[in-house]
């Protein structure tokens, strides 16, 4: 196993990233069309203040993550690892860990004091993801995400 983690950006071939995003939106029920999935992920490759991860095993693409950075009073630069996704197979084998390892060396050279990710609700019942979480350091700060939506979701 020769696993390796870069940053994709948005001169590069994102193909492997989004399929593994599509992938994961699939899976885990989400309702996002593949079609936005694609075109958000373009985006995001592009932003200075995001980055995207791909976890490859001799060029075979096996995980991704998202990073969204924000600037906010309270905290200064922190961020939101927004998606983390690894194939089936490869679970279980530090890949998960490689990501969130470049991700957070990442958001060390932006200056982030920390940053955080959701765990949905078919998450925590199906991989029990808040433990996962909890054991690298993650905890809860005990506020409560609620989210507007501004207009339609659809492609």
């Amino acid at each position: 196993m020769t696993v390796k983690v870069r940053q994709l950006s948005s001169g590069e071939d994102l193909s492997a990233a989004i399929e593994l995003l599509q992938r994961f939106f699939a899976e885990e029920g989400f309702s996002a069309p593949a079609v936005v999935i694609a075109q958000n992920t373009r985006t995001l490759a592009g932003l200075p203040n995001c980055a995207l991860f791909i976890a490859e095993d001799n060029g075979k693409a096996i995980g991704v993550a998202t990073l969204s950075l924000e600037f906010g009073i309270e905290f200064g630069w922190s961020a939101e690892m927004g998606d983390l996704y690894v194939l089936s197979e490869w679970r279980g084998k530090g890949i998960s860990r490689l990501l969130i390892d470049s991700a957070e060396a990442f958001l060390c050279t932006k200056g982030a004091v920390g940053y955080q990710v959701t765990v949905t609700p078919f998450a925590e019942e199906h991989h029990a993801l808040g433990q996962y979480y909890e054991k690298l350091g993650f905890e809860s700060e005990g506020r409560l995400i609620l989210y507007k939506w501004l207009k339609s979701r659809g492609a």
